[in-house]
């Protein structure tokens, strides 16, 4: 029987009170063990941290761990186990909390490159009563790879990541839905109101879209709003501003930042890019192409339900357009309403 290419009986160091034989167990651990004297020096290491390691035992026993790992010196780990030993008090170091500290790879697959283990280092000191009983001060040093744990806790956040994209996301157009734009609504009318900023919003409404669907095809009904969607991602580009697909035909867009007359400016560069689109509309009254109506407001928030206000003004002024006609714009302030054809 070996200890990591040692035989049992050339062990440096044996723990009082403890025979060869149960070595046997610690060699064979499936988990890194590491055992060192009152100077720091390695007097036992298993199979598992060697392989993993890729030295020999004779590079580690009766060796300090830094002689061996130089990037060790003045490193967290360095400092638990010194205090550890120094109180009696074991330590752990968390793979979520700390990188991992040692330089242990996953065993060489052919066509992989090594990759590093995330760590789970308990540092076990030996205890200062029984240290003074036996005359010798050991600290086991264990370290478990818990990279399947990592990748598992990955592999779920990654999935709860794409379940919340899913509940925010348009599934037809790609855009944010109707839930995404009212927690932007609500966190923004909050922004507002803290910097004293005016905040804007659009509603745009497809004309005559039902009669669209009805003539063409659902197919052509969704590939009408996918277009519609694009158009407004063009035209809707700062950062903060968002845009989602509000219901059915109808879009709205939020502008932090802008007065109603940027908010008019952005409405009037839309309702343009959707006439050049020319998309034919035969079912329209007069046929023609695709048009929409838009509702432009804007107000400086001066409570945290005035998100709530803007959003009513919008929708009374997007009535405002359809009622007036459709294929325009129609803007609200202090109860005015003012039409752009």
């Amino acid at each position: 029987m070996i200890v990591s290419q040692v035989p049992l009986h050339e062990v440096p160091v044996v723990p009082v009170g403890v025979e060869p034989w149960p070595l046997v167990a610690l060699i064979h651990l499936q988990a890194g063990i590491v055992i060192l004297d009152e100077s720091s020096r390695v007097v036992f290491v298993n199979e598992w941290f060697l392989r993993r390691s890729g030295k020999q035992a004779s590079e580690l026993i009766q060796h300090h761990l830094t002689d061996v790992f130089p990037h060790l010196i003045s490193s967290y780990f360095c400092s638990r186990l010194a205090l550890s030993v120094k109180t009696g008090f074991p330590a752990m170091m968390s793979h979520s909390l700390h990188a991992p500290p040692l330089p242990l790879y996953m065993p060489h697959l052919v066509g992989h490159p090594p990759a590093l283990l995330s760590q789970t280092v308990h540092i076990i000191p030996m205890g200062k009563q029984a240290a003074r009983q036996s005359g010798r001060q050991f600290t086991l040093v264990q370290v478990t790879d818990v990279t399947p744990t990592v990748r598992r806790e990955y592999l779920l956040r990654t999935r709860v990541d794409e379940m919340h994209h899913m509940a925010r996301v348009d599934a037809l157009t790609s855009i944010g839905n109707r839930r995404e734009f009212s927690e932007a609504l609500e966190s923004e009318t909050r922004a507002a109101l803290r910097a004293g900023e005016s905040l804007g919003m659009l509603m745009i409404d497809i004309d005559h879209f039902k009669a669209y669907n009805d003539h063409y095809g659902h197919p052509k009904g969704d590939q009408c709003l996918r277009e519609m969607a694009a158009l407004l991602k063009r035209v809707v580009r700062r950062p903060r501003d968002r845009l989602a697909r509000y219901g059915g035909e109808e879009f709205v867009v939020l502008l932090p930042g802008t007065p109603l007359a940027g908010v008019v400016e952005v409405g009037r560069e839309i309702l343009e890019q959707i006439r050049r689109l020319e998309m034919p509309h035969a079912a329209r009254p007069g046929g023609g192409i695709v048009t929409a109506s838009l509702g432009a407001v804007a107000l400086v928030p001066a409570l945290p339900e005035d998100g709530a206000v803007l959003l009513r003004q919008a929708d009374e002024a997007l009535y405002a357009a359809k009622g007036a006609g459709r294929n325009r714009l129609a803007s609200q302030s202090a109860g005015v309403t003012e039409l752009m054809a």
